[in-house]
């Protein structure tokens, strides 16, 4: 079915996060993957690489992003292009911060443990 419902969108948890996957391989987008995180303010997405580019853009809210090591303050509407190899996370500002990610399917999360995945919102 082409059209996912808003309540028909798994939703996980990572780290006080809220990740929703809006399009992911197992219900027909074969080829990317599209999720939204809501970091609450003051929280933040762990510090992480992949083994492909992500890109997002900042639906609501403001904070931090940091690549390697350089950090920007993002705020709504800002589009991010985090290269492959990267390492980065997002920190969220006094309101939290809402990003909308797309990725190609089946890209590792790759931890600071040395622990790759491909996360679930992914799959």
């Amino acid at each position: 079915m082409p059209v996912e419902r808003s309540a028909d969108h798994p939703r996980f948890e990572m780290g006080g996060n809220t990740i929703t996957s809006l399009a992911a391989p197992s219900r027909g987008a074969t080829e990317a993957v599209l999720f939204q995180a809501s970091v609450p303010p003051g929280g933040g997405l762990p510090r992480h690489k992949h083994d492909h580019l992500d890109v997002f853009t900042i639906s609501g809210g403001s904070g931090t992003m940091h690549i390697g090591e350089e950090s920007w303050e993002v705020s709504t509407g800002d589009s991010v292009v985090v290269p492959t190899g990267e390492w980065h996370y997002i920190e969220g500002g006094t309101d939290g911060i809402n990003i909308v990610v797309t990725m190609l399917a089946g890209t590792l999360m790759i931890r600071e443990d040395g622990t790759e995945a491909v996360p679930p919102w992914n799959e």
